[in-house]
């Protein structure tokens, strides 16, 4: 499926909302924008053609007209038709986000609870696609009420739900899909790895809970993770030991423990050859306080 890639920061920003009622007859005028134009049918159809290319949008879909490009009306609609329209900016990168989207992967990015620089995210926009109205319609009319009485308070809020919308417009996409079984499935053994991240790895009990066999489990998290059941499940340990070294003056073994690393010497292995750092190392250059040695020991020690 075409997909808009659109790569943040910098956030796509709403420009203006509307919404309009068309009788049988209209004909959409020829316009060619600098900003985006994401139509939404909720009644009736659409007919567009955007530089020779045309669209039928019929109701419960969605098409985004692009920047520099000329779009018009083909023909009249029918009947009444009901659409809604938000006009987005996004500065174009140099390459194309028009995008074929067929690989799906989304490798774990390294992050701490203490980086002072935003990640980099990527969000996928179908070009032209069936979405599900119960979910979306709500969203439009709640932002087209701030629209009407807008201030610079209720433009941040008007911006966080135009963010929600894109997200349920991506989410949307995917449940459509011809991969969502296996894109979801990812989803519950990831959710499921981190839950069990103390108890003993037992691909059998895995097995067991989530109804699936297990190489087809490692399938699905690989395909989307880029990582084996058992590679996520370490990640998942050391980033919990990260956050354990950096924020509490806990014993070293008592944290390779809480991690599900029963075995130290081990857990000291498998740290290193993933920060090339020992804990003790990790936890001298990243603890983020430090304890007033004169109070610690006047403590009463009971």
């Amino acid at each position: 499926m075409l997909v808009l890639e659109i790569q943040t920061p910098p956030m796509p920003l709403l420009a203006a909302i509307g919404h309009a009622f068309w009788p049988p007859g209209v004909i959409h005028a020829q316009r060619q924008f600098e900003v985006f134009d994401l139509l939404v049918c909720a009644k009736g159809a659409l007919y567009i053609e955007e530089d020779g290319i045309s669209y039928e949008v019929e109701a419960g879909m969605l098409l985004v007209l692009e920047p520099g490009k000329t779009h018009r009306g083909y023909r009249p609609n029918d009947i009444e038709t009901e659409v809604y329209w938000i006009h987005f900016d996004y500065p174009l990168p140099s390459e194309p986000i028009l995008k074929e989207k067929t690989n799906w992967q989304q490798p774990l990015l390294q992050r701490t609870d203490q980086d002072i620089v935003p990640y980099p995210a990527t969000l996928h926009i179908p070009k032209f696609a069936a979405i599900d109205l119960r979910t979306v319609l709500p969203l439009l009319d709640k932002m087209l009420s701030l629209h009407q009485v807008l201030t610079r308070r209720r433009a941040f809020e008007l911006q966080v739900l135009f963010g929600e919308l894109l997200v349920q417009l991506q989410n949307g996409w995917i449940k459509n899909s011809s991969q969502a079984r296996s894109y979801f499935l990812s989803e519950k053994v990831a959710s499921y790895l981190e839950s069990r991240i103390e108890q003993p790895f037992d691909s059998a009990r895995m097995e067991h809970d989530l109804h699936y066999h297990f190489d087809y489990l490692a399938r699905c998290l690989k395909q989307y993770t880029g990582m084996s059941p058992m590679q996520y499940r370490h990640h998942l340990q050391i980033e919990r030991a990260k956050r354990l070294l950096a924020h509490s003056e806990l014993p070293l073994k008592e944290i390779s423990e809480q991690c599900g690393l029963a075995d130290y010497t081990y857990f000291t292995r498998l740290f290193k050859r993933q920060t090339a750092l020992t804990p003790g190392e990790y936890r001298k250059l990243k603890q983020v306080f430090r304890l007033d040695e004169g109070e610690h020991s006047n403590k009463d020690p009971l």
